[in-house]
């Protein structure tokens, strides 16, 4: 009687659910990184909403609208959405979540909705070998890509070449400044059209150091495919949108 006198009832329902909440997550640990739907690693229907609203390509090279001869020498970077609301916690759960059948989830997505692109391999993007993660996300996403596309997925044609940090170590400025000699290329790939992949496209500094690394070995770099794609950084934001009302920051 007295520790019932001690809680109200709200208070007591609280404890009640937060408790219970504790317990599902023991019994069930999985659960959908967008609804929280226990005893699955993520929701089809919750995945494919996350990326419905794919955005327009931008050319790595100069940050401008893909549709034509924007530079000399242009490379459509497609993303399936932007750095935010659920498809950021999809990133995240694959990446720090440990949730490993996210990549290809996510990477079949992405080769359902990107256009069908003329290559002869995916190329994703190598783990950092600072990297404590156990697994290349970029990887995953790949060859999700590869069960859709058809495309060999080249694990080992691009490298570090061990003289740059961690990119989440860096900030905007930084990143831009990521020395293009950053990556080495396999002469494999010689006179081959590739497709580059990534899990996030940040200020594009990562993916143009790469698209280096390749062209010194005759590679035709054709795309980069792309989870997400951070849309607050240096770049002209009316290169996204038509309507520089609907620009997400």
């Amino acid at each position: 009687m007295i520790w019932a006198r001690a809680y109200s009832l709200p208070v007591l329902f609280v404890v009640l659910t937060d408790f219970l909440r504790y317990i599902s997550h023991i019994v069930f640990p999985e659960h959908c990184p967008a609804c929280g739907r226990l005893a699955v690693p993520f929701c089809e229907e919750c995945l494919c909403n996350a990326s419905r609203d794919i955005l327009p390509p931008v050319c790595i090279n100069c940050g401008g609208k893909c549709y034509g001869s924007c530079c000399d020498a242009p490379v459509p970077c497609y993303a399936a959405a932007p750095h935010d609301g659920d498809a950021r916690l999809f990133v995240l759960a694959l990446k720090y979540g440990n949730v490993k059948s996210l990549g290809s989830a996510m990477g079949r997505r992405m080769g359902e909705i990107f256009p069908k692109v003329c290559a002869d391999f995916l190329v994703p993007l190598p783990l950092h070998k600072d990297s404590k993660r156990a697994f290349n996300q970029t990887e995953l996403i790949a060859e999700g890509i590869s069960d859709v596309c058809g495309l060999p997925v080249g694990k080992s044609f691009l490298v570090w070449n061990g003289i740059s940090e961690r990119q989440t170590a860096k900030c905007g400025m930084e990143r831009m400044a990521l020395p293009l000699d950053s990556f080495v290329a396999s002469p494999k790939i010689s006179g081959k059209k590739v497709i580059l992949v990534d899990d996030v496209f940040t200020t594009g500094g990562t993916a143009r150091a790469a698209i280096y690394a390749m062209r010194k070995v005759g590679a035709d770099v054709c795309a980069v495919f792309v989870w997400t794609k951070r849309m607050k950084q240096i770049e002209n934001p009316a290169a996204w949108y038509d309507d520089e009302d609907e620009i997400l920051l």
